[in-house]
């Protein structure tokens, strides 16, 4: 039989109460449990919400309207955990620089203010405010202990090296081994967030919860690097349809100078215009070790460098071409492109 939550609303602050279960969390994979008494057997299903009532190390706890089971935690993405904080109930509450009421008043509180316990006395708790962070004591006869949810941000690791679309047309640049944001799961695709707070869908084939077998990569640490990434590979892809015309750098249309050029311009990096001159800044980089946002040059001249473009991933690239007049993708190793193919450079480095 199948078992679990039928619809979970969560925000940001939920207020429950004391006796309500704790965290909750979603099954990322398919799971057939047998309750703590041995008696019965659980289908859970990818996708389904459960109450999850405690952990150890390797398991969550949860609880199903016909029993209790422990579940490996690879099988469950955590989404929500209950936390405790405290709120002012009288409106003539007041923080005090020393546990006694003799003592110098540090801030006048308002009913519902959240503060956060730090210690706890007999008739005085050492608190910190949640709006300002002032820290102070507070009569516990003043306050009052809720339960509360929170919106819990878990960690992957990618599997793939790959660039992701949301619906605002933002992109995301992952490259394999990286540390991954996850907010949530659905439809057999996990939420992924950026720095900024952005949300990116990604197929859970692409990410591992729980593998010790892949460890994360330095780029990962690098926050502001993978961050420009994104936005010089975000403008080579909304730039693609767009003629080509030589010389230009976006005004009319782009060259494939021009398009690298106006890319990296995002960032605040001002390349030379040509290719030629393009493909002598930053890092060699061998070709089989090309990541996303890399620059690919070609000679399709006969004469030396004559052409760049953007490396997105997957062996392809976003240039404005001659021959298609206009930005499009192509493959680096194509029949055309692969016997042209000369150097690559690193310009933002990982």
């Amino acid at each position: 039989m199948k078992r679990g939550l039928a619809a979970i609303t969560v925000a940001a602050l939920i207020f429950m109460s004391d006796t309500a279960f704790g965290d909750t969390g979603v099954f990322v994979n398919k799971a057939n449990l047998i309750d703590k008494d041995n008696e019965n057997v659980t289908t859970f299903l990818q996708g389904d919400r459960v109450y999850i009532s405690d952990e150890n190390e390797n398991q969550y706890i949860i609880n199903d309207d016909k029993g209790i089971y422990y579940v490996d935690k690879h099988y469950i993405l955590l989404t929500t955990k209950k936390t405790k904080i405290f709120k002012i109930k009288n409106n003539t509450a007041v923080m005090y620089s020393e546990p006694n009421t003799n003592s110098s008043p540090l801030k006048e509180l308002v009913v519902d203010e959240i503060l956060h316990l730090e210690s706890l006395g007999e008739q005085f708790g050492l608190f910190k405010t949640e709006e300002d962070q002032k820290t102070g004591y507070v009569l516990l006869s003043d306050v009052e202990e809720r339960s509360i949810e929170k919106e819990n941000i878990s960690y992957g690791i990618a599997t793939a090296t790959i660039t992701v679309k949301n619906t605002e047309n933002k992109y995301l640049h992952i490259k394999k081994a990286d540390i991954l944001y996850i907010k949530d799961f659905r439809d057999n695709q996990y939420i992924i967030l950026d720095e900024e707070g952005n949300e990116f869908l990604v197929n859970s084939l692409l990410v591992s919860l729980n593998n010790e077998n892949i460890q994360a990569s330095r780029s990962s640490f690098n926050r502001k690097a993978a961050t420009n990434v994104s936005k010089v590979v975000e403008y080579a892809y909304n730039s693609i349809g767009k003629p080509y015309v030589y010389g230009d750098s976006g005004k009319k249309g782009y060259d494939c100078s021009g398009l690298i050029y106006s890319a990296y311009l995002q960032i605040g990096i001002k390349l030379p215009r040509s290719s030629s001159q393009q493909a002598n800044l930053g890092v060699k980089v061998d070709k089989e070790d090309l990541s996303v946002g890399d620059l690919v040059f070609f000679n399709t001249s006969g004469k030396g460098i004559s052409h760049v473009g953007l490396y997105i991933g997957d062996g392809k690239m976003i240039h404005s071409s001659t021959g298609s007049k206009k930005v499009k993708i192509d493959e680096i190793n194509s029949s055309y492109y692969g016997k042209r193919y000369v150097t690559a450079r690193r310009i933002i480095e990982n």
